[in-house]
């Protein structure tokens, strides 16, 4: 299997709509976005598949030294090798690859946000960055294009936050349920 196939299997896999918009690109920027994507897929999955947050945080340093060999042109993993000959044609940095990683270590460190600006930087590295990377693919000229997809990276990841809040306050319902937590959870005010 090549690296670009082992990306499009991962694209696939996920059962997302992006896979399918990836289709109508010009050849090029497909194995680009895709394997991009599947990078984004491997962090992603490295946070939401750990059962134990210290594994987690091992894997994605490994994640951290593969982005770098992948600037040294040494990268190991199929998603890096596939993404390497897209660097310097679509703008794909170092520093934003880097970024993505960081918002996956915030996922591990924290799961509520007190403030907006807090918010804001987790969103712009779940998501953020993500846009303007996929920019740099689609080809864009306008400077502006960058804080546009920045912008629309904060919408797509408080939509995503917003859809999950229920999935996320029933697992806490039923983790409380199995381990008999609800009268520490569900306290009402008293009068």
């Amino acid at each position: 299997m090549t690296p670009d196939q082992y990306c499009q299997e991962k694209a696939a896999q996920s059962g997302s709509s992006f896979y399918y918009s990836f289709l109508f690109l010009p050849p090029e920027r497909r194995r680009a976005i895709t394997a991009l994507y599947a990078l984004c897929r491997q962090l992603d999955d490295t946070v939401d598949e750990a059962s134990d947050a210290s594994v987690a945080r091992l894997k994605l340093a490994w994640w951290r030294t593969e982005i770098e060999r992948l600037f040294d042109g040494k990268p190991e993993h199929p998603v890096t090798q596939a993404l390497a000959p897209h660097l310097v044609a679509c703008g794909i940095t170092r520093d934003r690859l880097l970024e993505i990683v960081d918002g996956m270590e915030m996922d591990l460190d924290q799961t509520r946000y007190l403030d907006y600006p807090a918010l804001q930087r987790y969103c712009r590295r779940a998501a953020g960055v993500v846009g303007e990377l996929s920019a740099g693919i689609f080809g864009y000229a306008d400077a502006q294009t960058l804080a546009y997809a920045d912008r629309l990276g904060l919408a797509f990841q408080l939509t995503n936050i917003i859809r999950d809040v229920g999935d996320d306050a029933a697992r806490a319902a039923s983790t409380c349920r199995s381990t008999n937590c609800s009268s520490s959870t569900s306290r009402r005010p008293t009068s």
